[in-house]
């Protein structure tokens, strides 16, 4: 087997192994995986980075540590990414988060209280999250292309007509048989 054989053959074996991981971290073990899109977190998360979290309980977390929360703002639901600055009680005895981005001056506007929390962040691939965050625009342009692909080629068979034999070229060794068969049998 050549060397290059090889190596596709180990590239494919390693991908399957690298998607057997993920969806088994994400499906059994709670795993989710973020692109950041804005720089509220910068200089140590980018956009454009894949951010990997684990589900933690509340009273495993700390000031510092990172997390990826919901908040609800009017009819949407936002994802945030941002670092514990404080933990502080409220008035019904329970406990809330106040956070903050690295990039930004002041803390949020709202309170993130323990049900809110998805995970704390484990790991950080820069720039991993462009390829995610475009997959669908590139599959669909693959599909756009292929679908063109076969739209151009039915319709050059559908119109294809016999090609005309210039006048310069060579006749093919079958014509030149078939003339001589006529000559001879016209004698």
């Amino acid at each position: 087997m050549p060397s290059h054989s090889k190596l596709i053959s180990f590239i494919q074996c390693f991908l399957v192994f690298l998607v057997t991981v993920l969806v088994i971290l994400h499906f059994v073990f709670g795993f989710q995986y973020v692109v950041i899109l804005t720089d509220s977190m910068k200089p140590h998360i980018n956009p454009g980075d894949l951010v990997v979290t684990r589900p933690v309980s509340p009273q495993e977390l700390h000031v510092g540590d990172i997390i990826l929360y919901e908040v609800h703002l009017g009819n949407a639901t936002y994802k945030i990414t941002h670092r514990i600055v404080a933990i502080e009680k409220d008035g019904s005895g329970g406990f809330y988060f106040v956070t903050k981005g690295d990039n930004r001056k002041y803390t949020d506007p709202w309170r993130v209280y323990p049900d809110q929390v998805i995970g704390k962040v484990v790991l950080v691939v820069p720039k991993v999250g462009v390829v995610g965050y475009y997959t669908p625009l590139i599959v669909l342009l693959i599909f756009l292309f292929i679908i063109g692909s076969l739209a151009y080629e039915i319709a050059l068979i559908l119109l294809e007509e016999e090609p005309s034999r210039p006048k310069w070229s060579k006749p093919s060794l079958l014509a030149i048989k078939r003339k001589k068969l006529k000559r001879y049998y016209r004698r």
